[in-house]
């Protein structure tokens, strides 16, 4: 078992539009964030693609969210063991591995779009290769960001690489729909897979490897269980971990969005889209609020906050009053998803230190993917019980449970 090493302390930072623009203004982030920028919105563009292309396949609703599932469950259970390979390896090459090897699942989904031989199972076996593959590029990526402009400024790169990502998933989701329906699948898988193409040689012309923090020639299984000790000895990080698994709740809105604007509101497909736009919206100017004058106190509290807010806004969406109230709870919600994405990004990586970052941040990300779980579970029970009271069940138990968790945990998440 390798001595607690502690993190370095935080050195205070100016604050403000003038230090989020000079972070940018550093040698190479500029290029890191042009390159993540990118490679967010080809995420988007193939996985919305993937989408219509199952629709077109089968009419099974069943189907459709099996691929998610499949996704999101395969990143979820290697999301451990890959946070183990970001802290023994250069994470710009892991990087630069990982958007290869996405680019080539795509190009060879286009390819079997272009022959007319693509079927299902061939999807399911993209996603699960695209699961496993971005469990390692989402916490490479982040550790990178903190290992190009230091942890004095890891505050405003996170919160500009938010910005980035929000800009690419609403981008993204436009994109995807002009290509889709302009020039046909195939083009647009060739043109994402292009696209991150372009996003790892950007990457790769930068000097910077990345820290290989852990040297030595420990077993993967024996850092996995380091990592674990290591949050399980730390009461602020284990109640920090502890909210962060109220995400398996999260994953709600995407199957209940649709069936909300359809079955509950009453409003077409137009109004659809404006639910989930408003909701990339709240994302953004959260991003932007953030970029502006980034968190630095009370991390931990504000990681359980903010999951407590989200929280608070899938019961007010079970509600559905009217269609401006949905779409002011989508605002909220993207408020709050993104606060809580910065927050827990920034204060996790800043409370561990160097040689724990890539496998406390997968840890993370495990847990935040577990909403895949609340895509199935919350359809089961709307079956049961009816959409508004299924949604409410699935706000009002992690409200509860993170307001439990604040009240009497307040004090050991303040020391995060």
């Amino acid at each position: 078992m390798q001595t607690e090493t502690p993190a370095p302390s935080r050195p205070a930072a100016t604050g403000g539009l003038a230090d989020a623009v000079e972070t940018f203004r550093l040698p190479l982030y500029a290029r890191l964030w042009t390159s993540n920028l990118i490679q967010f919105t080809c995420f988007q563009v193939l996985g919305l693609a993937m989408q219509w292309l199952v629709t077109s396949l089968t009419p099974s609703r069943s189907a459709l969210g099996f691929v998610g599932f499949v996704q999101g469950g395969t990143s979820a259970l290697v999301s451990p063991v890959a946070g183990v390979i970001v802290d023994r390896y250069a994470k710009r090459s892991l990087i630069v591995l990982g958007r290869v090897g996405l680019a080539s699942v795509g190009l060879c989904v286009a390819w079997l779009v272009w022959s007319g031989s693509v079927a299902y199972w061939h999807l399911l076996v993209a996603a699960l290769v695209g699961g496993v593959l971005a469990s390692v590029l989402q916490p490479a990526t982040q550790t990178f960001v903190v290992d190009v402009v230091g942890r004095r400024r890891t505050e405003h790169a996170v919160a500009l690489n938010a910005m980035g990502s929000s800009f690419g998933s609403m981008g993204g989701g436009a994109l995807a729909g002009v290509l889709v329906g302009g020039i046909g699948m195939m083009a647009t898988y060739s043109i994402a897979s292009a696209g991150l193409l372009v996003a790892a040689f950007l990457v790769i012309s930068m000097r910077i490897r990345g820290p290989r923090a852990n040297t030595e020639r420990s077993s993967p299984w024996a850092d996995l269980r380091e990592g674990f000790a290591y949050v399980r000895a730390r009461p602020p990080l284990l109640l920090a971990m502890l909210g962060c698994s109220m995400a398996l709740f999260n994953g709600a809105i995407t199957p209940m969005r649709p069936v909300f604007a359809r079955h509950v509101l009453g409003v077409g497909a137009t109004e659809f889209g404006v639910l989930s736009a408003v909701h990339g919206v709240g994302t953004f100017a959260m991003a932007i609020a953030i970029t502006l004058r980034p968190p630095r106190r009370n991390l931990g509290i504000l990681i359980v906050g903010s999951m407590l807010a989200f929280a608070i806004g899938l019961l007010l969406y079970s509600f559905a009053f009217s269609y401006a109230w949905a779409l002011a709870v989508e605002l909220w919600l993207g408020c709050a998803g993104q606060l809580w994405n910065v927050a827990a990004i920034t204060g996790f990586q800043l409370a561990v230190p160097e040689e724990m970052r890539g496998r406390v941040l997968s840890m993370v990300f495990t847990l935040a993917q577990l909403g895949f779980v609340g895509v199935f579970a919350v359809g089961a029970l709307a079956d049961a019980v009816g959409d508004q009271l299924a949604l409410g069940l699935f706000g009002a138990i992690p409200t509860l449970l993170l307001t439990l968790l604040l009240t009497f945990g307040w004090r050991v998440l303040k020391r995060m």
